[in-house]
């Protein structure tokens, strides 16, 4: 189980761009073109398939006009002036591809390029490409066992909160089984530690606010009204999902609707997991507690042991869209006709130390989902 994460030998990468042509990096101002104030260089896409057809297009704006004569192009990772007369890269390598432009005085910020040796799924059209107005979606974490006895009491409140369509229409519901590892949904990545959840049961939302009081339904729906308040939708997220064998393959597209840095995260949920549910007061809590939904089996958005929050994108400017590729390699006791995935999109903060969740979304295997805006579901 694991993210697409290609090392790139530079022989490699040089061998591949041979037939572009390349040249030693001159870094001499050039005077023959005009001074500008910003200069941006952007990839039509930022995930392309190695089979030496599909194709990156490259294009550099200054001050926010697009520009070619006068344009210099280098490989991120030698340095080396590329001739790329056309601005559209392909390769038949996988591997991640770094580029960055030139233009009078002016360098652009580094642009990287994914090239898989897989077929991707593809993605949704974008029913309103000028739309950066999203609808948001609350993550919701529900830290949980099946031999804790007080975790009864925060799933009625879970069942009571998601039968009212208002707040079953801005969550999206996981459930980390991290209590103890005798549960049959049980996950062993510490996400709980990367949340900070010391006791159970807790429900965090957005990676931000959390809520343990299992006694008390108006508080949890208050959190719930903070977080979607509070951490509005910064971008949307497109998502397209192909399973062939065991290997799931999430191709996710990330809108930004400002300016700003973004990561992604994927979670393969499974439903419908047996297990007996230890319960403390039967008296009081009297439902069917045995089957179990939406059961987190792997979260793909490992950072490092205490950070779960999803792999960077880099800046991603308002409009604009960038690309990541998962790969899960599905365990042989899941039931894929019972399994689907969310993805997450997470910010940071001003200081850049903490990261919550800004968007998310719940998809099918086999399934797709496009970019979902505010004005399509009202």
């Amino acid at each position: 189980m694991k993210n697409i994460n290609f090392f790139v030998l530079l022989a490699a990468f040089a061998a591949a761009l041979s037939s572009c042509g390349t040249g030693t990096a001159d870094h001499d101002d050039d005077d023959t073109v005009p001074s500008v104030k910003s200069l941006v260089l952007r990839a039509s896409a930022t995930v392309i398939e190695a089979d030496g057809i599909d194709a990156v297009q490259l294009e550099v704006l200054a001050d926010g006009v697009p520009v070619t004569e006068g344009v210099r192009l280098y490989d991120g990772l030698t340095n080396t002036l590329l001739e790329l007369p056309s601005m559209a890269f392909t390769t038949t390598e996988p591997g991640n591809y770094y580029f960055w432009a030139a233009y009078g005085t002016k360098q652009t910020e580094m642009v990287q390029v994914r090239a898989v040796g897989f077929e991707l799924p593809e993605l949704p059209a974008d029913p309103e490409p000028e739309n950066t107005s999203f609808v948001k979606r609350v993550l919701l974490t529900q830290f949980t066992g099946t031999e804790c006895g007080f975790c009864p009491g925060m799933i009625e409140i879970l069942r009571s909160v998601l039968a009212d369509e208002d707040y079953a229409s801005r969550v999206i519901h996981t459930a980390a089984h991290t209590y103890k590892s005798t549960d049959p949904a049980y996950l062993e990545q510490r996400l709980d530690q990367a949340m900070g959840v010391s006791g159970y049961p807790t429900v965090v939302a957005d990676m931000a606010y959390s809520y343990d009081n299992y006694l008390d339904e108006d508080g949890f729906r208050q959190m719930i009204d903070l977080a979607w308040s509070e951490l509005p939708a910064k971008a949307g997220i497109s998502v397209s999902t192909s399973l062939a064998g065991n290997q799931l393959v999430v191709m996710a597209s990330v809108k930004a609707a400002e300016t700003g840095m973004y990561s992604v995260g994927a979670w393969l949920l499974e439903d419908g997991i047996e297990g007996k549910q230890a319960n403390y007061h039967p008296e009081l809590w009297t439902g069917d507690y045995g089957i179990h939904d939406n059961c987190i089996r792997y979260a793909d958005s490992r950072v490092t042991n205490i950070d779960y929050s999803g792999f960077s994108l880099g800046t991603v400017e308002a409009g604009q869209t960038s690309e990541y590729v998962f790969t899960i390699d599905l365990d042989e006791d899941w039931v894929a006709d019972n399994c689907h995935v969310v993805v997450f999109v997470t910010v940071p903060d001003e200081k850049g130390r903490y990261y919550s969740v800004t968007n998310a979304v719940d998809v099918p295997l086999e399934g797709s989902y496009p970019f979902e805006y505010a004005s399509s579901a009202e």
